[in-house]
């Protein structure tokens, strides 16, 4: 394949991953606002971690997340700014800040829940679950490859 033809290829699939995921990000944010929830995807993808890990460090969100440590930092800061979540010094090795859900980002989430499945469910319209699980797979490949060439 020539040089032309190869980027021309790379070109078309990472405008439309990227593509598609401002797409998923709009519906997400346009269904937290009409049921009244401010959030956005960003926010969201950070909260659902520390609900599941419990109280994660900011390092665990960051890797989990796929986020730099400014990103999240940035993150943090607005969720903390909305009373969502706080940063507590870890108990052995207080260099390591933890990151907790209060009981108004618990409130939240559960809250968001149906609004994340409101959008999986748009998005999943005309989209079979096998087609979904082969996308998955292609996805993980890539990131794979990508992964073995930085190493």
């Amino acid at each position: 394949m020539d040089n032309k033809k190869s980027l021309q290829i790379h070109m078309e699939m990472g405008m439309l991953i990227s593509s598609a995921h401002k797409g998923m990000m709009r519906k997400f944010v346009q269904n937290s606002q009409e049921d009244g929830i401010d959030i956005s995807l960003d926010q969201w993808m950070v909260l659902g971690p520390i609900w599941q890990l419990g109280n994660p460090s900011q390092k665990q969100l960051s890797d989990i997340c796929l986020k730099d440590k400014g990103s999240i930092t940035r993150i943090l800061d607005i969720l903390e700014k909305k009373s969502l979540v706080v940063r507590v010094a870890d108990q052995i090795d207080s260099r390591i800040k933890r990151i907790v859900l209060t009981n108004n980002g618990k409130e939240l989430f559960v809250d968001a829940v149906p609004i994340m499945e409101k959008t999986r469910q748009q998005i999943k319209k005309y989209i079979s679950e096998e087609e979904i699980e082969i996308f998955k797979k292609v996805l993980i490949k890539i990131n794979k490859s990508l992964d073995e060439e930085i190493s």
